[in-house]
């Protein structure tokens, strides 16, 4: 059974890209979403097994927000991703207990490592 991935990304080319690169491991995506609200809405309809989020999302949450509302929930592991490298952002980010926190910025192989790291 392929495992199911909820993506959580305001930037929809973004958000695209991790579908395609999800999708190529040979799971399936839930949805994609651009806020906090709305992740938190998936997750109640189909839980899925794990989730990409992204730290800065449109709307009133923002992913570490929306990741602590999440994981107070359900145990659904969690890996940001981000195109911020504010310490202090970061530091609130590893507070949640993400799987991990990768740059967006970072080379697709690299992403596709992360994400697989979230898969296991």
């Amino acid at each position: 059974m392929a495992k199911k991935i909820l993506i959580v990304e305001d930037e929809k080319l973004i958000g695209l890209m991790l579908a395609e690169n999800v999708r190529e491991l040979g799971c399936q995506v839930t949805k994609v979403v651009t806020n906090g609200q709305a992740a938190l809405r998936a997750v109640q309809s189909d839980p899925p097994d794990a989730i990409l989020m992204d730290i800065s999302l449109d709307g009133m949450m923002n992913g570490i927000e929306t990741a602590r509302q999440i994981k107070s929930k359900w145990d659904i592991p969690i890996l940001f991703f981000t195109g911020y490298q504010d310490p202090h952002l970061l530091s609130q980010a590893d507070a949640v207990k993400p799987v991990g926190i990768v740059d967006k910025l970072d080379t697709p192989e690299n992403i596709q490592r992360a994400i697989c790291s979230l898969l296991r």
